[in-house]
């Protein structure tokens, strides 16, 4: 207790304020501080708001930035997924090629394994072609001089049936023509025929008798000129007898055998006989008779009919007609005939050129056939006898290597003797060829490339496979 009433004594007499006034003084310096910290704090606070505004607007920046790098991070997924699934797809598709071709691969090993077997059975049909190729060249070689023959003498029995034919159409045109010319005359004849019924007419009306009577019209005109004076010429009447002759005898031709008449040269009467006797070979015919008959009749009455005369000419000469239709009708029907005949034997031979032609190509193509089967087996054969000098010359190289390091072993260790292998050796060095020296060099120093072995590297490759 004295001693806390010593202390204010002491601090009055150093003259220090008391402790209240210092706790006033620090409270008043501590609300100073608190009012500079609420400030500084409220500045702080809006700073911070507003650092958090922006980091907000930062943060939703970000957010967006995250989302939009999620889904391109999504999709660049989804594309390398696809592309590995196409690489996934293209890869099997490889490898199921690569299991094609190396299928394929065997398969033609395969093949060539039976070749090879099959190659020296192949040999002796090879020889049996070589000899039967000859012999078929030959043949084909006659075959085709054969077939040129046969050519040629079908191009000319084509060359016969066309002159042929032109000496057909030349002949059918001069009977083109000669018909022609024949209507023509018939022209002619026809109306001469009218002229001569005229003047017959009119003989008939001056030799007619008085009273009717049933013969015929030959009949009585040769009694009416034997009771009767002629009042006309003579001459005339025997030369118009005549023309009717000349018109009547072409038509005998179709009459009897029997009736073989001769030419009348003496007398009025004897032209008349014989023209009746013209008239009874043609009505020995057949037609004529029917017409001589109706003729008659109608003579008997000859007030009704008086033109049956010029009715029988006109028939005479229509039946003429028609014979003469009938034999240019028969001459076109075979003329007809030998053109479709000439050109059946025309495409006949046509169509055997053509079988011809068809046979030689065949028989070329044939032997063009034969002729590269024969180049593939020679081609063949040689390949063969090429590979087999080949693996003779590489036999030997091995036999050289061997030998060689044989004696470069047994050398150091034994005398000079004889050595069993001495035979396989050559000679000396400068005998070898070139080619296997060569060989032989390269195939010792392991330093160097080996020589092209075929069928080292055929079997290396078969074995990988």
């Amino acid at each position: 207790m004295a001693g806390e009433a010593a202390g204010p004594s002491l601090c009055l007499m150093r003259g220090v304020p008391p402790p209240h006034q210092e706790l006033e003084q620090g409270t008043h310096e501590l609300q100073l501080k608190l009012t500079s910290c609420q400030t500084e704090w409220e500045t702080q606070v809006t700073e911070l708001e507003s650092d958090v505004q922006e980091l907000s607007a930062q943060v939703e920046q970000l957010t967006r930035t995250l989302a939009q790098a999620k889904r391109d991070e999504k999709r660049a997924q989804e594309e390398f997924s696809e592309q590995t699934r196409c690489f996934q797809e293209r890869l099997e598709n490889a490898t199921a090629r690569e299991q094609m071709l190396l299928a394929k691969l065997q398969a033609m090993k395969q093949k060539l394994w039976e070749k090879e077997s099959v190659q020296l059975q192949d040999e002796q049909p090879q020889r049996a072609m070589r000899e039967q190729v000859p012999q078929k060249e030959q043949a084909q070689e006659r075959h085709l001089e054969a077939v040129y023959r046969e050519n040629e003498e079908l191009r000319e029995s084509l060359a016969t049936l066309n002159a042929q034919l032109v000496l057909q159409e030349q002949h059918a045109k001069q009977q083109r023509q000669q018909l022609e010319e024949a209507q023509q005359e018939a022209e002619v004849a026809r109306g001469q025929s009218q002229k001569l019924q005229a003047q017959l007419e009119e003989l008939r009306e001056e030799m007619s008798p008085p009273g009717p009577t049933e013969t015929s019209l030959l009949s009585e005109l040769e009694t009416s000129v034997a009771a009767k004076a002629w009042a006309l010429d003579k001459e005339q009447v025997t030369q118009e007898l005549l023309s009717m002759l000349r018109k009547l005898l072409p038509l005998t031709d179709q009459g009897s055998p029997d009736e073989d008449p001769q030419s009348p040269d003496d007398g009025l009467l004897a032209i008349l006989l014989y023209l009746k006797r013209v008239v009874r070979a043609l009505a020995y015919g057949g037609k004529l008779q029917n017409m001589n008959l109706s003729v008659v009749a109608e003579k008997s009455v000859p007030s009704e009919n008086p033109g049956s005369v010029e009715d029988l000419l006109a028939q005479n000469t229509q039946l003429k007609e028609e014979i003469t239709e009938l034999k240019l009708h028969m001459e076109n029907s075979q003329q007809v005939a030998l053109a479709q005949q000439a050109i059946r034997d025309r495409d006949e031979a046509i169509a055997k050129k053509n079988a011809m032609e068809e046979e030689l190509f065949r028989s070329k193509s044939d032997l063009m056939s034969l002729n590269n089967q024969l180049l593939e087996a020679i081609q063949r054969k040689l390949e063969l006898s090429q590979e087999l000098e080949a693996w003779q010359d590489d036999i030997q190289v091995i036999l050289n290597q061997q030998i060689l390091t044989q004696q470069q072993t047994e050398q150091p260790q034994r005398k000079p003797a004889v050595n069993p292998l001495a035979f396989l050796r050559r000679p000396s060095a400068p005998t070898l060829t070139p080619r296997r020296a060569s060989a032989f060099w390269l195939g010792s120093e392991p330093g160097l490339e080996r020589v092209h072995m075929p069928w080292k590297d055929w079997l290396k490759r078969g074995k990988t496979a």
